[in-house]
């Protein structure tokens, strides 16, 4: 499109439930150009537009809450009111994942949006948290706040602490968070809840490999975790195919650098042993009894004299 002056048109925001690309009908989310004479297209600009938008036709915004018997009254009363509630868009959840260089920090923030009516929280995106106020969110029914979320070892304890503390100004944040210790990076291991977990790289663990699976000890004169005995990784197991990089114990791709409990060395020289001296044994055999030691006389001191009157 040739240049337009600014005056001539609105960059503007769309979730998806307003129009779809004529090109091949699907709904449409980001921003968009919208001009003077009505029209409107994908893009963020004149010079960069993605294709013409259409309307997208749908029922309603569901801004006003249908699961309340009073909302469902109250929608029949005040049509008026409600009809300007669906002209809000939603507001997107979005569930996030903790980049490398969050971990590397030890936290990263949340982004959080509540109902006042409702008292309903929903996680959202920091996009969405950022530009709330530009958008066309219901902003009376509304607020966003971030949580500071703790991604180190003892993550559980700091959350559990920061949780309690905001509860007293938003009561229910407390609850809306059951696993305190999510993302939490353990080992090597990200625990996102009871049943997944992710390595740091944001890859997904396979379910079938064990609760112990983490970080092992690659290199043979370092300890980089210390719950795993020397230079133990899975490459040198013999269940790990080189090949294929499966292991044959829980048929599931594994990374090289790490280790679980099923370890067992590919060659003699590959397993650990504790070179720890034994003790000795203990017997029942009789100790040679010494000789009992001369009866000792404790010197009798002298008397201490002390004049009349205090002490020196």
């Amino acid at each position: 499109m040739a240049y337009l002056p600014k005056n001539k048109y609105k960059v503007l925001y769309t979730d998806g439930t307003e129009f779809k690309l004529l090109s091949d009908g699907k709904p449409y989310t980001g921003n968009y150009i919208k001009l003077n004479d009505g029209r409107v297209f994908a893009g963020n600009s004149p010079q960069d537009l993605k294709g013409k938008l259409g309307p997208l036709k749908i029922n309603r915004n569901q801004n006003v809450v249908d699961g309340y018997a009073n909302n469902r009254v109250y929608s029949a009363l005040q049509r008026k009111i409600s009809k300007k509630q669906d002209e809000y868009i939603q507001i997107p959840s979005s569930t996030p994942i903790p980049t490398l260089i969050d971990y590397s920090n030890r936290y990263f923030n949340r982004y959080i949006s509540v109902r006042l009516n409702t008292k309903e929280f929903t996680e959202i995106s920091k996009d969405t948290y950022e530009n709330f106020n530009k958008r066309k969110y219901n902003k009376s029914l509304n607020r966003v706040f971030f949580i500071k979320w703790s991604l180190g070892e003892n993550n559980e304890e700091e959350n559990t602490k920061r949780l309690r503390q905001v509860e007293f100004d938003i009561p229910g944040i407390f609850n809306y968070f059951p696993n305190k210790n999510e993302f939490g990076l353990r080992n090597g291991v990200i625990l996102l809840n009871n049943s997944n977990r992710i390595y740091p790289n944001a890859q997904i663990i396979p379910k079938s490999l064990p609760a112990a699976y983490q970080l092992g000890n690659k290199h043979p004169n370092t300890i980089d975790n210390e719950n795993v005995p020397k230079h133990q990784h899975c490459k040198k197991c013999k269940f790990y195919n080189e090949t294929t990089g499966n292991c044959g114990k829980w048929n599931a791709i594994v990374e090289t650098q790490y280790w679980c409990r099923a370890y067992k060395g590919k060659n003699v020289s590959d397993i650990v042993t504790d070179n720890t001296p034994p003790e000795p044994p203990i017997t029942s055999s009789p100790q040679p009894t010494s000789p009992p030691n001369p009866p000792t006389t404790v010197p009798t001191s002298q008397p201490v004299y002390t004049p009349r009157g205090g002490s020196y």
